[in-house]
């Protein structure tokens, strides 16, 4: 309970409504679309998102039985592998949320293992979907702060599909504050059906290609670039 509770008290209600709003406006999502949240266990995104008519599913190691109690109409399930607890194969997500990887994870976010984990969340996208990073301090403490958006947007346009980057307004609006607050990084992936193994081979290639330091390396994308993405 209380791990949730403190989750709650960090949260800015203006920026979950912002974020519930901008995740209501990904391409093909409406009342009936199906939501998976990875490791994203906050109270009021996942209501805002049901109140809106989506059928979220949420994947949660700590929080799962508190989150199903005041949200039922959520299916709210303890884990974090995806792949294992959804097959595809049937029908996809229409829309999976995950949270970008944290600073305090001294890996880079190119690294082989963060790689194929974000190939299992896309495979879990049904053709056509999207898939959103969530980063910035959003549900964690600020020394949780999660790797920077150039990181994100970098290692989701390694895989097919459209990118886009959207930073949340709460903060300043400032010229040189841009690079802070909170922000998310989708991807549109293709309307051809890829396997999870031919998720798994972009995985890996992106992997063998892309340098170790992914902060130091992504740095380099400019604010402009990041506009043109937007």
């Amino acid at each position: 309970m209380d791990s949730l509770q403190d989750h709650k008290q960090q949260s800015s209600a203006p920026v979950v409504t912002e974020i519930v709003r901008y995740l209501a406006k990904r391409p093909g999502i409406g009342p009936g679309s199906r939501v998976l949240l990875c490791g994203v266990p906050n109270a009021e995104l996942i209501q805002g998102l049901t109140d809106l008519g989506l059928l979220v599913t949420c994947t949660d190691e700590e929080n799962a039985d508190l989150l199903q109690e005041m949200i039922p109409e959520a299916d709210c399930c303890e884990g974090n592998v995806p792949r294992e607890q959804f097959d595809q194969s049937d029908s996809g997500f229409d829309l999976v949320v995950v949270r970008a990887a944290a600073k305090t994870d001294c890996e880079s976010v190119f690294s082989r293992p963060h790689m194929m984990e974000l190939a299992s969340r896309l495979a879990c996208v049904q053709p056509g979907g999207v898939l959103v990073q969530l980063g910035g301090s959003y549900l964690a403490e600020d020394t949780e702060a999660t790797h920077p958006r150039q990181c994100c947007l970098r290692q989701l346009n390694m895989f097919p599909g459209r990118s886009s980057i959207c930073t949340f307004a709460s903060q300043s609006r400032l010229k040189f504050s841009r690079k802070g607050g909170r922000f998310a990084v989708s991807l549109k992936i293709p309307n051809k059906r890829l396997s999870p193994f031919e998720w798994d081979v972009l995985a890996m290639n992106a992997a063998r290609r892309l340098p170790s330091d992914c902060c130091q390396t992504s740095s380099s994308i400019s604010d402009k670039d990041v506009a043109r993405a937007a």
